[in-house]
């Protein structure tokens, strides 16, 4: 099953770019800002009466796709979309089945 590959979030769908902004060396120095292009940003998942809702006081939910963005994605980094700056409340990676990663999901405030 090492083979199997699930196909990346379709192009139509991740239509915004985000900027991310991480803080390196321990809080030192100058933040890091990683441009993603090609990212889904859902911003009506708050109101969805499913398991699939916003943890509590967050925004939006972020979909950023492994073919785009090779890094990680971490609590805390902050996420820059429609001219505001928006914490990672909380962060899934999704994984292929071989382990290797898929797509991220961060529930930003």
């Amino acid at each position: 099953m090492s083979g199997v590959r699930i196909p990346p979030i379709p192009r139509m769908l991740r239509c915004e770019t985000v900027v991310i902004k991480r803080q390196e060396d321990a809080g030192y120095g100058e933040p890091v800002h990683i441009v993603v292009e090609r990212c889904r940003i859902d911003r009506s998942s708050a109101l969805s009466p499913n398991d699939y809702q916003l943890t509590a006081g967050c925004s939006a939910r972020v979909f950023i796709d492994a073919t785009e963005y090779d890094g990680d994605l971490l609590e805390g980094d902050l996420v820059g979309f429609d001219g505001e700056w928006h914490a990672v409340a909380s962060v899934d990676r999704c994984d292929h089945p071989d382990g290797t990663a898929h797509h991220w999901e961060a529930d930003v405030r």
